[in-house]
């Protein structure tokens, strides 16, 4: 189950990375064209595709290495067992608030089904708002992880979730590989 969690965390990435580069590629060939008079009148709604898609994967991926933005000076001068406690709480608000994230965002994507972009009319509008569902689910996942492995590393004391990311996994001593 680990490796194909690697697996798929890899592939998110790459998806992301591939997205992102797509969204500079053709935000910069609609503004070449447009300025020859050969507008891509189709780029924006790509784009806004992408973005929707690239942004919430993103997050995701940011969650999973912790590199969110957050404000930790207060928490960092608290003892090790109250850092713990704190990242335990912030988790579980967070997995609450992604819940009502995917509720809401699968209402949302229903009701934009028949809704089609300006000037892509065989792809429904849809495939941009489920991007908040489906990558919200992805950071309960990440979030819940995260929560585990504070959990299981309470009493001690030199771990930090912060440090705790994908690519140090293999390296790190407070991990299990099972």
């Amino acid at each position: 189950m680990l490796a194909f969690y690697r697996k798929f965390c890899k592939v998110e990435e790459a998806i992301t990375s591939v997205m992102f580069v797509s969204i500079v590629v053709l935000i910069f060939s609609a503004a070449f064209f447009r300025a020859f008079d050969h507008p891509l009148v189709w780029a924006d709604d790509i784009a806004k595709f992408l973005f929707s898609w690239t942004a919430f994967l993103g997050a995701d991926i940011a969650l999973r290495h912790s590199r969110l933005v957050g404000v930790d000076m207060l928490v960092n001068k608290l003892p090790p067992k109250a850092q713990k406690i704190t990242e335990l709480i912030v988790f579980s608000i967070m997995i609450v608030i992604l819940v009502s994230f995917v509720y809401y965002g699968i209402q949302l994507s229903i009701k934009n089904w028949d809704r089609d972009f300006q000037t892509l009319s065989f792809m429904s509008y849809s495939m941009v708002t489920i991007s908040l569902p489906v990558a919200s689910s992805l950071m309960i996942i990440s979030a819940t992880t995260k929560l585990v492995r504070v959990v299981s590393n309470f009493r001690n004391d030199s771990y930090q979730v912060k440090k705790d990311i994908p690519v140090r996994l293999v390296e790190a001593e407070h991990v299990r590989l099972d």
